[in-house]
């Protein structure tokens, strides 16, 4: 592909980071206790909906030669929000009894993501370490979650969801500046300078 052919594309950077900020104040919510367990069916619902702009987001931006934004676009997009909402809707609707399903298996994908996530943090560190402090975070959220699923830790769970509120406010921070730069071809609100080179 020509590098003139991928400026065809847009940014879909904003579109991907709005969807995981709606997904993450969800979760958050739910998991920080504020939204009844009762609600576990409609997290269900969140988690499908914003997974679609997360894949079409890492589509455009491996189009656009982004290969950093199209791995992680695509990777939460798929393992993080549909295996979530796979194996929410296997635990809500499938279970043949309460606690049918033990959470163990669900440690261990939690902290494999949370291991992933900091190597891509890393990657971060060259665009901005504000961004590579936000990715680092949510690792840390996906380790509270291992963690919690091994543990049954009712407080990690809750810690879990503190953090995760923080990243929907973090996701929508640089979503908004990312959108807004794009529109006024310069930059809004800062994002903080690369780290690496």
């Amino acid at each position: 592909m020509e590098n003139g052919s991928a400026q065809n594309w847009a940014n879909g950077g904003p579109l991907v980071i709005f969807a995981v900020a709606v997904l993450v104040g969800c979760l958050g919510g739910f998991r920080a206790g504020y939204v009844p367990m009762s609600s576990a069916p409609l997290m269900v619902g969140v988690l499908v909906a914003c997974a679609i702009p997360q894949l079409v987001g890492g589509i455009i931006a491996y189009r656009r030669n982004e290969v950093l934004l199209g791995t992680i676009s695509c990777l939460f997009g798929t393992t993080v929000t549909l295996g979530a909402a796979l194996t929410l809707y296997i635990q809500v609707f499938m279970a043949p009894a309460p606690g049918a399903f033990t959470p163990e298996l669900m440690g261990f994908f939690w902290i494999t993501l949370f291991v992933i996530t900091e190597v891509i943090a890393i990657c971060f560190g060259r665009m901005s370490w504000f961004l590579m402090l936000g990715i680092a975070e949510v690792g840390v959220v996906f380790l509270l979650e291992g963690m919690f699923a091994l543990q049954g830790n009712l407080a990690l769970g809750a810690l879990a969801g503190y953090l995760e509120l923080g990243f929907a406010g973090f996701c929508t921070y640089a979503a908004s500046a990312i959108l807004l730069g794009e529109h006024f071809q310069k930059p809004v609100l800062p994002l903080g300078k690369p780290i690496f080179s």
